[in-house]
């Protein structure tokens, strides 16, 4: 009998053992976080795997300092900046034409990428196994990739790297099959999803496909384009270029962010003067305002490069979708026959049903948060110049649905959800207590080790519920916050 005790006493101790054990490790157990970045996060490549491999040049301000320095267009652009120099359109649209003609930066007529085409860096690992991609990241997505590892480790962090060029529905089919993944190898049962930017409306297609999983267990929103950008309505030949907001949208960008590509070119155009400035955006009006340049344009130059690229599409602001479609099917752009025509109209109605899904993941249990930046004016191209963007993306549709006052003006306007400074009344956003804005940060340029960072990685990974209340409590910030050139934070105040 005194056998019969001890036994079971030993077995009765293992049981207990184990089961502590294991409550220890549930309580240190940290939930995957996913990153997915925007575009140009992952750099494309051609001829893949043979000794003609070479990266496609992207379409950032690094590739618009390559043509402003191309001789043809250069002395096209010396003629913008005369009063009595005539521009000539036809020589201007042949050369940009030329230049673009050899890129191989389109996708087929099916929104297909090309065969020996795509990205180097798809890992299904965590980032433990690749230091070298955010060790040393300064900005953007890589300083939040960063942040995390630094903060959660980086076994727990991964990043779902992807051709941002094709349709995000299909790039969502690719997370939700990156996502099994990392559960099987990790053996959580949910993940948290981190979109930014183009990321954040893969993460919305994500979120229309495959809610119903409730695998997710944070979903949350960097900038995102979700609701599109006011300046793809450039789909929609809406072209409006003024003196005013040139010289203004210069005057506000050209202390943004030193050192960057952009901004030196800011700066260098600024330089010529707001009288020869004055005269390249009159000049430019005019050849806009001829509607057979622009046609000439975008079927000789843009199309051949880029008008087969399904998520610059998938910008187009979803009211806009429909005159962008009628138009750009009358010049010939878009072949409503093609791949990618039935793309865009099947992202066109995930883009509808953002409000409806990211409601029913938090009613089912999920946290959500949408941080839309703030406090820059629109790009001066087209009749939404006045919006608030975020240098980018204009706040309304990052915040999904915010009121916004127009640039350099007020909301008359109060409540619990209208800004300090009265530029923004959250009332109307989708998830009015989900949503936070921050002022004074532009797209996508958060900074290593700043308090940005470290607020989005907490409202990524942290422990604290998603809602304004909760957060504020927890790290003394409210729903508007402002973000100083160093990136520290406070609260928007009058």
């Amino acid at each position: 009998m005194k056998r019969v005790v001890k036994l079971l006493s030993v077995l009765l101790a293992t049981v207990l053992l184990f089961t502590s054990t294991s409550i220890a490790f549930a309580k240190e157990a940290v939930t995957p976080v996913i990153l997915v970045h925007g575009v140009g996060g992952s750099a494309i490549y051609e001829n893949i795997g043979t000794d003609a491999q070479a990266e496609i040049k992207n379409i950032g301000f690094g590739e618009i300092k390559d043509v402003l320095l191309n001789k043809g267009i250069l002395s096209q652009a010396l003629k913008l900046l005369g009063s009595e120099t005539e521009l000539e359109p036809s020589e201007l649209i042949g050369i940009f034409a030329d230049f673009f003609k050899d890129s191989a930066f389109n996708l087929d007529s099916d929104g297909n990428v090309p065969q020996g085409q795509g990205i180097l860096n798809y890992w299904e690992d965590s980032m433990e196994n690749h230091k070298d991609y955010w060790e040393n990241a300064e900005k953007s997505e890589e300083a939040l990739v960063r942040e995390l590892c630094e903060t959660y480790g980086a076994k727990n962090v991964y990043c779902f790297n992807y051709d941002w060029r094709v349709d995000v529905v299909e790039t969502a089919k690719g997370l939700r099959r990156f996502v099994e993944t990392v559960k099987k190898n990790t053996g959580a049962k949910k993940v948290n999803l981190v979109g930014c930017s183009m990321g954040g409306a893969v993460l919305s297609a994500y979120l229309d496909a495959y809610k119903t999983k409730k695998d997710v267990a944070r979903y949350v929103f960097v900038n995102p384009a979700v609701g599109g950008v006011d300046v793809a309505r450039m789909y929609a030949l809406d072209l409006k270029i003024t003196k005013k907001g040139v010289l203004s949208y210069l005057n506000n960008m050209q202390d943004k962010n030193p050192g960057s590509t952009q901004v030196t070119i800011m700066k260098a155009v600024k330089a010529l003067g707001d009288v020869r400035v004055g005269y390249a955006a009159e000049n430019l009006a005019d050849f806009a305002a001829d509607k057979k340049n622009v046609i000439n344009l975008l079927n000789q130059a843009v199309k051949p490069w880029l008008g087969n690229v399904v998520a610059l599409w998938e910008c187009v602001p979803y009211d806009c979708f429909d005159d962008a479609v009628k138009k750009m099917t009358k010049i010939g752009y878009l072949d409503k026959n093609s791949g990618v025509y039935k793309k865009i109209v099947r992202y066109h109605k995930v883009q509808g049903k953002f409000a409806h899904n990211v409601k029913w993941a938090k009613r089912h249990g999920a946290q959500v948060a949408i941080i839309a930046n703030y406090g820059e004016p629109g790009i001066p191209v087209t009749s939404k110049a006045s919006n608030h963007i975020d240098g980018l993306i204009d706040t309304k549709y990052a915040s999904a649905g915010a009121t916004v006052a127009k640039f350099g003006k007020t909301l008359k306007r109060k409540g619990k959800y209208v800004s300090a400074d009265k530029v923004i009344d959250a009332s109307t956003c989708a998830l009015p207590n989900n949503t936070w804005f921050i002022r004074n940060i532009q797209h996508m340029q958060f900074r290593a080790g700043t308090q940005a960072t470290q607020f989005i990685a907490q409202l990524a990974c942290g422990k604290t519920k998603l809602n304004v209340k909760a957060v504020k409590k927890a790290y003394g910030l409210g729903q508007f916050i402002h973000g100083d050139d160093n990136q520290a934070l406070s609260n928007v105040t009058a």
